[in-house]
């Protein structure tokens, strides 16, 4: 059982690497693209820009060989949310053990040094965290079943579907 396996579905991780692969694929296609994502036991949803679908579909697609072929490093994204809750995490943390201080001027400089540290190790621990619990690239007997556009809540939401064989 992998460490990921604990907080994730199997399902979830594989779908959030084929997101974040999908949008990395297709950001190279349409350079000023404007899309978030998020990860769902069924495959992923996509917010944002007008997404030409069979565009998204041959990005998908792409994406899902290219995993399947090992290029593991597709599954881990820079803009992820993951890094983004490292990092508040981190600068949480650090706060923390600033304040724990008993003098004021220590507990000044530990609360801003400790939070400086954090926010710059949040995106190599987040890219840590994306690899080894968020994403799961092995993406063996994934197939794409269907790209669809709907509304949720009264927004417009593109639905990417996965299966397992």
């Amino acid at each position: 059982m992998k460490p990921g396996d604990f907080l994730f579905s199997r399902r979830m991780r594989q779908n959030h690497a084929l997101e974040h692969a999908t949008v990395t694929i297709l950001s190279r296609m349409v350079p000023d693209l404007r899309v978030s994502a998020r990860a769902t036991t069924d495959g992923f949803l996509m917010f944002g820009s007008d997404v030409d679908l069979a565009l998204l579909r041959r990005a998908a697609e792409e994406a899902l060989q290219r995993l399947q072929a090992g290029e593991a490093e597709l599954a881990i994204h820079p803009n992820c949310g993951t890094n983004l809750a490292v990092g508040i995490s981190l600068v949480t943390i650090g706060t923390m053990l600033g304040f724990a201080s008993s003098r004021t001027r220590t507990r000044v400089t530990s609360t801003v040094l400790s939070s400086v540290a954090g926010l710059l190790a949040a995106r190599p621990l987040g890219e840590l965290v994306q690899k080894y619990v968020t994403t799961l690239p092995d993406l063996r007997g994934v197939r794409l079943t269907e790209i669809r556009r709907r509304k949720i809540f009264g927004f417009q939401v593109i639905e990417v579907r996965t299966a397992q064989e």
